[in-house]
């Protein structure tokens, strides 16, 4: 096996193991994106609007009934009849209207404690099958460290770069690149640390803003050049 054929094996199995972890990080979305299809039943009464529904249901009703009372008394020109038929049209669609709503919003929480049972069950299922996955990545990273020596998994965005060095004969075998890597990052890694303990440089304003304006210091402690002698009074 030629060494760039060993790092398209590592590559391989990198992918793979990054695979893994995706498995597991999808099996935990998938958990919280369950957990939004459960709901309480505050929840369903609210959404099931059961005061706007039985507002609406009232004004049919009103409506049926003045329709009613109109054509009795139009027909029969008795009002008392036209009173009694419009308000039993009245009361009658009511309580079948408010009969109704109330069915429904039982099927409703029933419908809800249905479905809140059975994503329970769902994120179980997720739950228990999350130590098997770990315990699968756990022991392909395992299998990856004694298959490629040459670099960990941990490192292992700098396949490319080890790639790169053996392609342009800098190194003759992964191994020496990993090495050079290795030092060209401690060596980058020297640098940020010097550049950052380097004493820095501040600007005229910077250290205006540090130390104050020395010109209206001297202004304020400046003396006049030319003084009025005070007047000697006669004794």
């Amino acid at each position: 096996m030629t060494e760039l054929e060993r790092v398209d094996q590592a590559v391989e199995y990198f992918r793979r193991y990054d695979q893994k972890s995706s498995a597991i990080k999808q099996n935990r979305e998938n958990q919280e994106y369950l957990k939004t299809y459960i709901h309480d039943e505050d929840y369903v009464v609210k959404n099931f609007q059961l005061t706007t529904k039985r507002a609406k249901a009232l004004g049919i009703s009103a409506g049926a009934g003045l329709v009613l009372f109109l054509l009795v008394y139009f027909i029969t020109k008795i009002i008392i009849a036209a009173i009694v038929l419009g308000a039993f049209a009245l009361i009658g669609i009511s309580v079948f209207s408010v009969c109704l709503q109330h069915y429904r919003l039982t099927a409703a929480k029933q419908k809800q404690v249905e479905i809140n049972e059975g994503i329970t069950e769902q994120i179980e299922i997720l739950k228990a099958r999350e130590p098997q996955l770990i315990q699968d990545k756990e022991n392909f990273r395992a299998g990856i460290e004694k298959r490629v020596p040459f670099i960990s998994v941990d490192d292992r965005k700098y396949i490319g770069e080890i790639r790169k060095m053996i392609e342009s004969g800098d190194a003759a075998t992964a191994e020496d690149a990993a090495a050079m890597l290795e030092q060209k990052l401690l060596m980058d890694q020297f640098t940020n640390i010097m550049e950052q303990s380097e004493e820095k440089v501040y600007t005229a304003e910077e250290n205006k803003e540090r130390f104050g304006d020395p010109l209206e210091l001297i202004k304020k402690k400046r003396k006049p050049l030319f003084r009025r002698k005070p007047k000697v009074q006669n004794a």
